[in-house]
């Protein structure tokens, strides 16, 4: 077909490259995909400050939608009783938070961390554009006792946030399948059983992640 013609010259790709260039503007050896020693890479899309800049509104909508939602109701906090707190002069007790139900053992790794996986892929900076969602999963992964990202500060030279950190392999991220660049995420995506990868193949990007090891 026509699209997987496309696809299979390179023709969508560079035709997507150059539509976002138009649109947020590279200078000529970027726009030309080549790197200092003149050799053609692949460009990172999410090199320039301010891009995402819809936090208001993507804030409202979520706040409407959660206060609407009436299957939430009857959810309570996945927090527990803090045992040292019961003997307190004072009869105080203090909760903390439940770090084994699905709020945290799903949402953390299979939900926040895909984003920021897949941001950094496409070469956005976390610390930049991403702050609050990377300020809440190194919040959570505090009281897990886990490092689905690197702390701050931690990140430096060639260690990123989400790659480099030592328990990626149980989140979904990209990084978890040992996907590193948008050309490895792409063929991943094209994994299928009557397309042209083969199961090896397939099984041997599956096999990298943690989850899917232990299956």
């Amino acid at each position: 077909s026509p699209h997987e013609l496309g696809e299979r010259s390179g023709l969508t790709g560079m035709a997507l490259r150059r539509e976002w260039q138009s649109l947020f503007g590279r200078d000529k050896k970027e726009e030309a995909g080549m790197n200092d020693n003149g050799e053609e890479e692949e460009c990172g899309v999410g090199n320039t400050a301010g891009l995402i800049h819809r936090e208001s509104l993507v804030a409202k909508c979520m706040s409407y939608a959660l206060s609407h939602n009436s299957r939430l109701n009857a959810v309570l906090s996945p927090c527990i009783v803090d045992e040292s707190s019961k003997s307190n002069e004072d009869g105080t007790i203090h909760l903390k938070p439940n770090t084994t139900t699905r709020f945290f053992t799903d949402d953390t790794q299979h939900g926040l961390c895909i984003y920021l996986g897949l941001a950094e892929l496409l070469g956005f900076d976390l610390e930049r554009d991403m702050k609050d969602t990377l300020y809440v999963v190194r919040r959570l992964q505090h009281w897990m006792k886990k490092e689905f990202v690197l702390p701050a500060g931690k990140a430096n030279g060639n260690r990123k946030i989400v790659s480099s950190a030592r328990d990626v392999a149980e989140t979904s991220a990209p990084q978890a399948f040992g996907i590193h660049s948008i050309q490895e995420l792409r063929q991943f995506f094209r994994l299928d059983v009557f397309g042209e990868v083969h199961q090896a193949r397939a099984e041997e990007l599956l096999g990298r992640s943690g989850l899917v090891s232990r299956l």
